[in-house]
């Protein structure tokens, strides 16, 4: 029963986080603009990221979804993108940033940050550490 647990684990975050990418690879200057919003990295690194990071996403969501190989590294991968995320959205946050989440939508319309972002982020951390134990 307990196999059922990790498959099911394995199969969410890597839904999650194929969903998240999507936007992300068809509007790379959105998300570029949510990156920045962020304040995080220098202005100068944000568009390579906006490029490069929903494609490390998106392979890793694969990853999860293949060859038991793979699995651990993918978990990995996405457990210190999820922290990173965290630490991101905590620090903007706490300095009362109105900004967006830019996880999987960047219209206009699209709900300002709150901490319920962060506990999202947490549980698919806890997603990921089941996948880690597996």
């Amino acid at each position: 029963m307990a196999w059922l647990l990790f498959i099911g684990c394995r199969m969410l975050l890597a839904v999650v986080f194929l969903l998240a990418a999507v936007h992300k690879v068809l509007h790379p200057e959105a998300f570029a603009w949510a990156i920045y919003q962020y304040g995080v990295l220098p202005p100068g690194a944000v568009n390579a990221v906006a490029i490069t990071l929903p494609w490390i996403e998106v392979t890793a969501a694969l990853a999860l979804l293949g060859s038991p190989r793979w699995r651990q590294g993918a978990a990995l991968l996405l457990s210190g993108l999820l922290g990173a995320f965290v630490v991101a959205m905590i620090t903007n946050l706490a300095q009362g940033a109105e900004i967006t989440c830019g996880c999987f939508s960047h219209a206009p319309d699209t709900e300002l940050l709150t901490w319920r972002h962060v506990g999202r982020n947490f549980g698919f951390l806890l997603l990921a550490a089941v996948v880690l134990a597996e």
